[in-house]
């Protein structure tokens, strides 16, 4: 990155709340290098329709391309009902899925977060990496009058289990 470019990132940077309440910055720092995924969720009635289209910038264990699958769910979910996942993609920085995912939101779940989880499934194992994270929560997704689209940067498991930040467009 270069020196301008990345002080716009930063600028952009959009300000998260606390658990107070009040309005904190999230460092670049803690968003750099992890990538981004592109996604749109729209609401039709009590189901949200998930489109997950592509992430880029994704880096494995050893700055190695990844065989990345991105995991939804709406947590807490003790009996993994509300879990589903795109087809891996093999060797990419920047997968392309395109799939679209239904979850029919009950009254429980409202007070819950939708979770999009991107990992990396090591070569020869069955074990997977996380590499990020983001979550939206799902009574305010039910109440949004516009479509949620864009890019989105993946976040640490800390931060992305409580937050979402989208990656801010240049004008």
């Amino acid at each position: 990155l270069t020196k301008g470019r990345c002080g716009a990132v930063q600028s952009s940077l959009q300000k998260q709340r606390g658990p107070s309440g009040s309005r904190r910055k999230i460092s670049h720092a803690r968003v750099k290098g992890k990538g981004q995924l592109k996604l749109s969720i729209e609401v039709q009635g009590r189901i949200l329709v998930l489109h997950i289209m592509e992430a880029k910038g994704l880096i494995g264990k050893e700055y190695r391309t990844c065989d990345s699958y991105v995991k939804m769910s709406i947590v807490p979910d003790a009996d993994w009902k509300c879990r589903q996942k795109t087809k891996t993609v093999p060797d990419s920085k920047n997968p392309v899925f395109h799939e679209h995912f239904l979850f029919l939101v009950q009254e429980e779940h409202e007070q819950k977060r939708l979770l999009v989880t991107v990992w990396n499934r090591e070569r020869n194992s069955r074990q997977s990496e996380l590499i990020g994270c983001m979550s939206f929560g799902v009574k305010s997704l039910l109440t949004l009058d516009k479509e949620i689209s864009g890019w989105y940067y993946l976040l640490g498991e800390d931060l992305g289990r409580t937050k979402h930040l989208k990656v801010a467009t240049r004008r």
